[in-house]
C-alpha cells in the first residue's frame, strides 16, 4: 500500500513538473534581458519564474515597477538553420510558441519548440 502510495505521489509530481517547466525554462532566474513595455525596451533581470510569467525588476527602477510579464513581452532569439535571429513570441501554443521574427512578413511566423528559443 505504502509503494502504490509513492508511486502515485511520483507521478503527480512528474505531472506538475512537466506543465510548469516550459515557461520556466525560458524564464531563467538571473538572466538579465530586456522587456517590452508602452512600446519600448527596458532592460530587466528575471526575478522570479512562474507557470506562465516571469517575474522582472528593470535596471534603474525601484521595486514599485517590479511586474510578472508574459513571454511575449521578453525579447528573445529564435535559432533557425544554424544561426540566432531577434524574434517576438506572438502566444504559446502547449508546450511551443509562435514566434514571429523581427523584420519578417508574417507569413514567415511559426510555432518553435522552446529547444529554438533564448531570452536575449
Amino acid at each position: 500500500m505504502k509503494i502504490r502510495k509513492s508511486i502515485q505521489l511520483i507521478g503527480a509530481l512528474v505531472i506538475f513538473v512537466a506543465s510548469t517547466s516550459a515557461f520556466a525554462e525560458l524564464c531563467v532566474v538571473g538572466k538579465k534581458t530586456e522587456v517590452l513595455w508602452k512600446g519600448s525596451w527596458y532592460k530587466a533581470s528575471i526575478l522570479e519564474a512562474g507557470k506562465n510569467t516571469c517575474f522582472v525588476t528593470y535596471a534603474g527602477y525601484d521595486n514599485s515597477y517590479d511586474e510578472w510579464v508574459g513571454p511575449e513581452r521578453l525579447r528573445i532569439s529564435v535559432l533557425w538553420k544554424g544561426d540566432w535571429y531577434p524574434a517576438k513570441v506572438r502566444s504559446r501554443e502547449g508546450r511551443e510558441y509562435l514566434i514571429s521574427y523581427d523584420g519578417y512578413k508574417s507569413s514567415d511566423d511559426e510555432v518553435v519548440p522552446l529547444s529554438r528559443i533564448q531570452v536575449r
